[in-house]
């Protein structure tokens, strides 16, 4: 994919063996999500929506045979019916709007900390239509970080604030080729139509929205984070 090369180049000149691994999972994140805290990651069964009436299962394929290697398989079950939907990534992580009409996945995509992205899935009796969350959370944070290229954050939805208001994450690569790995910004983003409402510092995420942050957002470095947000501080 375009949009991956120039990440893929870099993580093969920084680190050649990891270019096409998985994140991590043991470590300090072992058995906790990465991005959003209320969410639950694949592995864990259907997981139900708010009002009992539906649920989604996400299953991890590894084809040999597939372009991608590895991608997640999601089944949606309303009733009766059953709908299936498919994203080229790994380690996904779910979230139920309150209303129970969409969930959220945050998903993996790329490798070796690059290319995390979030997806919302309307689920409607006639089947399911996806929106892509990253899009417009990446064209809000610009290429920031003081990377070596330019590479686009990762993203990822946080939480969901009400039915139609999203708390979602711009985070800058976790590689040694930005000057502030890891550190990030949030933003509140309206739903369906995914416009940015207002953006929060790393600080003042931290201060408003603890309970969403999963482990990877809540180890961020704080001081690394003002040193290229304190335009943005209040």
């Amino acid at each position: 994919m375009i949009r991956q090369f120039p990440a893929i180049l870099i993580l093969a000149l920084v680190c050649p063996s990891l270019a096409h691994s998985p994140a991590p999972a043991k470590g300090p994140c072992e058995n906790q999500t990465l991005y959003a805290r209320v969410a639950i990651e694949d592995g864990h069964g259907p997981i139900k929506s708010p009002d009992g009436k539906k649920s989604v299962a996400a299953l991890r394929v590894e084809d040999p045979s597939d372009p991608e290697g590895q991608y997640m398989s999601l089944l949606v079950r309303i009733g009766q019916k059953r709908f299936k939907a498919r994203l080229n990534g790994f380690r996904s992580e779910i979230l139920w709007a309150p209303d129970s009409s969409s969930f959220a996945v945050n998903e993996t995509e790329g490798g070796g900390g690059f290319d995390q992205r979030a997806y919302i899935f309307y689920v409607k009796e006639s089947g399911l239509t996806k929106l892509d969350v990253s899009r417009p959370v990446e064209k809000a944070f610009g290429f920031q970080g003081k990377c070596d290229a330019r590479l686009l954050p990762n993203t990822a939805v946080l939480a969901w604030l009400a039915p139609d208001r999203l708390l979602a994450v711009a985070e800058v690569v976790d590689v040694s080729v930005c000057k502030h790995p890891g550190t990030f910004l949030t933003y509140e983003v309206s739903f369906p139509d995914l416009k940015i409402l207002a953006r929060h510092t790393q600080r003042e995420s931290k201060q408003k929205f603890m309970q969403y942050l999963g482990c990877e957002l809540r180890g961020a470095d704080d001081k690394s984070a003002s040193a290229w947000q304190n335009r943005y501080e209040k």
